[in-house]
């Protein structure tokens, strides 16, 4: 048997998924040389090429489809094994739910909707907080927004009223609310690194997208330039300090963000749907 890793697995499937070394990398909180050594050793382990790389990207070789397929399997039987050993081996261990900061108070009012089950809130970042998720490293995740549903299940916790943020000098600065169709002369911020749909979420069909941003600091220095607007959550802004140069402006037609819990369908176990159908039939 070849002398392989089933961490080197997880980092070949992040690669098929991002399509290509960079971003699988940021997706993992590794380095992206890191990554490229690990890929390289699996590559020697195995005794053929699995991946071919690029200018801008890589692709798998039909070897390397081949493992990746297999690896997707074996990921989640390995995952499913640990989650019922988990279950028998200790029925009240606590259910692990990860949740961003801006969402992190959500988590409080989810503790006592099943006062039998025992839950450890997360710390997620917003880059690795699915795939963590997809790994098995947390039971269910607290999500706002769009994001890839691919092998998920999930359930409505809540939705945000979102806003837009303007610079002061903008031209519906002074205005309590606008029409989105009014916005679709500015450029639209989003966020490096994001799927299909979350980039559909942020960006709202704007016409125009405007500069990709890593983190909220990023976001405001681009919008106090003028260099575009941005669609955000309301909780997203409650703890950030106040902002000069800003303005929050409500937008009619805007569809505010759903707040979810999600989990693996594959790994749904009874404490997991036990935990949800107690949610879910608690009025909100």
């Amino acid at each position: 048997m070849a002398d392989v890793e089933f961490r080197q697995l997880l980092y070949l499937i992040a690669v098929a998924d991002h399509g290509g070394i960079t971003r699988a990398a940021e997706s993992l909180g590794m380095t992206q040389p890191a990554l490229s050594r690990a890929v390289a050793a699996l590559e020697r382990s195995v005794g053929v090429a699995l991946v071919v790389r690029l200018p801008r990207g890589a692709v798998l070789t039909a070897a390397g489809q081949i493992l990746v397929d297999r690896a997707r399997v074996i990921s989640r039987e390995v995952s499913a094994a640990v989650s019922q050993s988990r279950e028998v081996g200790a029925r009240k261990s606590p259910i692990r739910i990860s949740a961003r900061a801006c969402d992190f108070d959500l988590v409080g009012e989810l503790l006592a909707r099943d006062p039998d089950q025992p839950v450890e809130p997360v710390m997620a970042h917003w880059r690795t907080q699915l795939a963590s998720l997809r790994a098995g490293v947390v039971d269910i995740a607290l999500v706002s927004g769009e994001f890839d549903e691919t092998g998920l299940d999930t359930a409505l916790v809540t939705v945000q009223d979102r806003v837009v943020m303007l610079p002061a000098s903008h031209r519906f600065a002074g205005q309590h609310s606008v029409g989105r169709a009014d916005l679709f002369a500015d450029p639209v911020l989003g966020w490096v690194g994001t799927t299909g749909p979350e980039r559909d979420y942020w960006l709202d069909g704007a016409p125009l997208a405007g500069p990709e941003v890593e983190d909220l600091l990023q976001l405001v220095v681009h919008v106090r330039s003028g260099d575009g607007v941005a669609f955000l959550p309301l909780p997203m802004l409650a703890e950030a300090p106040s902002l000069p140069g800003i303005r929050l402006i409500r937008v009619d037609g805007l569809a505010p963000a759903r707040v979810r819990l999600a989990w693996v369908s594959d790994l749904t176990s009874t404490r997991i749907a036990r935990f949800v159908a107690a949610y879910e039939s608690v009025p909100r």
